[in-house]
């Protein structure tokens, strides 16, 4: 590796740090001031959010945001070169401009790569940390009060089991008027019900109270009615009323174990669009460092603040793109894995325009 290859890419990383650490400190104070009135009417204080709740958070925006923070890094940096005719210069030495790509992109595979073991093991639990909090201090009142009062659950957990439900509280994890139905094919044969059912959280086990159970056998049906009857089911409660963000929480296997499972449901968009977004935003950060690179390596009068501008539209249209497709995507109306690669393809094919366009020249 050439010396102005180490030198592009310690710059280029050193760049990206201080504009990732510069937008995290920025986004925290806005987040605080906005958030402050809710966390009082939750008995939440700050000293407990910038503990338990902000340094996760700020693990979800550094991962969601890194493509953008890669790009402005590349403008701002390569703009600044660009400035003082040292890429000239370095064109002029018989450098050619695909050459002094690669420096770039080896810069843009390291943070990719980091982005991506972050996206599919770390970034979960971190998200599980900053849920907690969020639920427990960070909900409306409206909200808080769906999130913890009692739901209705009708579910299928295995091929051949079902579990109805008429009243479950997360907060408690009590549950009243339980049925449990296993069949064998298209024959009943075994039917558990109880008053209530209780989800044993540490030893992962339900406990069925007040139960009547009857086994349906070809000859005889035995039953059997008792105070209590400890039972192991295939699911969790978590997984029965499965949060809205609960895709977040899960690393790569989990959340494909999960959507194989719950594949049968109506609309499993919302959690696809997480499993295609692990691997497409870490993807995302060669294109825009090509882009970047594209863009900030032409001559013109203010250059760093007009490329700055363009960055920064370029940027935030992405974010629109991308937020407008997973909305259209979680309505069911475009398929999960194009909402989120389409605009990816879209910036692919104008950073292959813009960098034709800069290598002629």
């Amino acid at each position: 590796m050439k010396i102005i290859d180490r030198y592009i890419i310690r710059n280029f990383i050193g760049t990206f740090v201080f504009i990732t650490i510069s937008i995290q400190f920025l986004s925290v104070i806005i987040d605080i001031s906005q958030r402050m009135h809710r966390l009082e009417n939750n008995q939440g204080s700050i000293k407990e959010a910038l503990i338990d709740y902000y340094p996760f958070w700020s693990i979800w925006l550094i991962n969601t945001f890194s493509p953008i923070s890669v790009f402005l890094s590349v403008i701002f940096f390569t703009s600044k070169l660009t400035h003082n005719s040292e890429i000239m210069a370095i064109l002029s030495n018989g450098i050619s401009f695909m050459r002094l790509t690669f420096p770039y992109l080896t810069s843009a595979i390291m943070i990719g790569i980091v982005s991506l073991i972050l996206n599919y093991y770390f970034l979960p639990i971190a998200n599980k940390k900053k849920n907690k909090f969020h639920y427990q201090y960070l909900l409306s009142a409206k909200y808080k009060n769906k999130y913890e009062n009692n739901q209705t659950i009708s579910a299928q957990i295995s091929k051949n089991e079902y579990i109805f439900i008429r009243n479950f509280s997360k907060k408690k994890n009590i549950g009243k008027e339980c049925v449990y139905q296993r069949f064998n094919g298209k024959k009943l044969i075994h039917i558990l019900k109880s008053k209530n059912i209780f989800w044993y959280k540490k030893y992962k086990i339900y406990i069925f109270l007040s139960y009547e159970e009857t086994i349906i056998k070809k000859n005889h049906d035995f039953f059997m009615i008792g105070d209590y009857k400890i039972k192991k089911l295939p699911i969790t409660p978590e997984q029965l009323l499965p949060e809205e963000y609960i895709a977040e929480t899960m690393n790569i296997h989990e959340l494909k174990k999960f959507i194989d499972m719950e594949k049968d449901k109506k609309n499993m968009n919302m959690h696809l669009n997480e499993y295609y977004q692990r691997t497409s935003l870490p993807f995302s950060t060669l294109i825009f460092t090509v882009l970047g690179l594209s863009i900030s390596t032409k001559r013109k009068k203010g250059e760093i603040a007009y490329n700055l501008i363009i960055g920064i539209a370029l940027a935030f249209f992405y974010i629109f793109f991308v937020e407008i497709n997973k909305i259209y995507s979680n309505k069911d109306y475009i398929p999960s894995f194009l909402a989120v690669w389409f605009p990816n393809l879209i910036y692919g094919i104008i950073t292959i325009f813009f960098y034709w366009d800069r290598n002629r020249n």
